[in-house]
């Protein structure tokens, strides 16, 4: 019982830790949002498990007097949205350097970050097995321990065991794992046109697309100067990959 209480704790605990691996990317910094409605929405993005939320730099006064600081997007409205932009910090900035250092390192990957690419990729395509084992175990214990006494254990311990897997990302796709690391051109829908976007590809989910340092003009006015390229989330449910670049 210890011992399934234990378990249950860290699958809670995993679960409601879970993010998008492209969102995770952009947590805590500001970004803008179009949704498919031709609306934008920006500010401090923090994603969650079900939902995002933008926190407002500088809330203002709405026709009835409030002053909201936030706007949250649930699951429904995320998949609404065209495009998640988050521009990069200011040139001559010390955050500045800091990106394009990262940007670099995006592209040429140390030997650590590719091994532990392979081993997710290889746990992913074992993953079957893997949770097959966990039966097994869980199996065994029924039979030595108390928790074989108790009503619906197995099945409760099985759950358990799938919560816990699925927070491992498993959206491996051999062709976008090629592509890692490498200048792509993806093609999106966009008001009934085919429209291309070039970027760097530093990694993908089974919802979105993380390019980095893409060339785009938002055309709307948020009171600031714009830059000329930012780095931007593409949902999948529109967005491809359809090139790979080369120099």
């Amino acid at each position: 019982m210890a011992l399934l209480f234990i378990a249950a704790t860290i699958a809670a605990i995993a679960a409601r830790r879970k993010r998008d691996r492209c969102l995770k990317y952009f947590n805590h910094e500001p970004v803008m949002i179009l949704m498919q409605s031709g609306k934008w929405l920006w500010g401090n993005f923090i994603a969650y498990p079900k939902a995002m939320e933008l926190v407002f730099q500088h809330p203002g006064k709405d026709v009835n007097g409030l002053r909201k600081s936030s706007y949250v997007l649930y699951t429904p409205e995320v998949d609404g949205i065209k495009k998640i932009l988050q521009p990069p910090p200011a040139a001559g900035t010390k955050e500045y350097e800091r990106w394009k250092k990262e940007i670099k390192r995006v592209a040429h990957p140390s030997l650590l970050r590719r091994f532990r690419r392979w081993l997710w990729n290889v746990f992913n395509t074992l993953r079957d097995a893997v949770s097959q084992s966990l039966g097994m175990i869980i199996g065994s214990m029924k039979k030595a321990t108390p928790m074989g006494k108790v009503s619906g254990a197995d099945k409760r311990a099985g759950e358990i065991g799938n919560t816990l897997l699925g927070t491992v990302p498993n959206s491996y796709e051999p062709v976008l794992e090629k592509y890692l690391s490498k200048q792509v051109v993806v093609e999106m829908l966009e008001d009934g046109e085919v429209v291309e976007f070039a970027g760097l590809l530093q990694e993908y989910s089974d919802k979105f697309l993380l390019l980095r340092n893409v060339a785009y003009q938002p055309g709307i006015d948020i009171g600031t100067e714009l830059p000329e390229r930012f780095d931007i989330i593409f949902p999948r449910s529109n967005t491809l990959v359809r090139h790979c670049v080369v120099a």
